[in-house]
């Protein structure tokens, strides 16, 4: 069993054996593990593959959320310490990416190593206006914001029985997001890269920008054709960013 700190649960995607590198993936708000199934079969053979499931959803639903970001940070950092996952990338797409950076800092105050890099996807940097682009809380606001990012087909937006199923892990999520209080500290000693949407107006570019201030190591920003779901759309151009990325890790190098 794990410890009572101890947040979320991994999810192997896929797993290419000894010697391959590390990705762990964090989903975007509303979303679970589930999602990074679709990535399998551009991955297969290339990298391995873990997702982290947060709390409330899929594998872990009823396990509940914690009360804060940084609190939701440290307990997934206990979860990779229990399970002895030493990931060479950290990739987080929207609420993902905040959540992988603060788990950046978790790992880092528990004194483990760091990933050599993480890419963060479709989110302004941390040192951001934190609620830039969130809705009012409420249904009818939900549904029109799910609508916006448009990653939603329409015909889950009018199926109420989905939405009434979707809509509090997403306003706990987005939650998580406006309770967030970024707190200046030294950049992390990694490389970063930043991505997005040429057509997402919820994360402009001076945004993705600032991210470049959060690391010591390479900066590099990957622009995609689309909106906010991009990360789906240009699936095959992120994945392959995702495996060369990961090859410059330290246990891709040694093998």
């Amino acid at each position: 069993m794990l410890p009572e700190a101890a947040a979320g649960q991994l999810v192997r995607i896929c797993d290419a054996g000894a010697g391959a590198p590390v990705v762990l993936a964090v989903p975007y708000a509303g979303g679970s593990a589930q999602s990074f199934f679709a990535w399998k079969p551009l991955l297969d053979g290339q990298l391995t593959l873990l997702a982290l499931e947060l709390p409330g959803r899929g594998r872990c639903y009823g396990q509940p959320m914690p009360a804060s970001l940084l609190a939701l940070a440290d307990g997934l950092a206990q979860t990779l310490a229990t399970e002895g996952v030493q990931p060479d990338l950290l990739f987080g797409h929207s609420l993902g990416a905040l959540i992988a950076f603060e788990l950046l800092r978790a790992m880092r105050r528990r004194g483990r190593s760091l990933p050599a890099a993480a890419l963060m996807s479709g989110r302004i940097a941390p040192s951001h206006p934190r609620t830039f682009g969130l809705p009012r809380f409420g249904r009818e606001y939900l549904v029109e914001y799910l609508r916006d990012l448009g990653g939603t087909p329409d015909s889950v937006l009018n199926n109420d029985a989905v939405i009434d199923m979707m809509l509090p892990v997403l306003q706990q999520d987005l939650e998580l997001i406006a309770g967030y209080d970024y707190a200046p500290a030294a950049p992390l000693d990694i490389d970063l890269t930043a991505a997005g949407g040429f057509d997402d107006g919820r994360v402009p570019l001076s945004g993705l920008l600032g991210w470049h201030e959060e690391c010591t190591g390479r900066y590099a920003l990957h622009m995609h054709p689309g909106g906010h779901f991009f990360v789906e759309t240009e699936r095959t151009a992120m994945a392959a960013l995702l495996c060369e990325l990961a090859a410059r890790g330290p246990r891709a190098k040694a093998a």
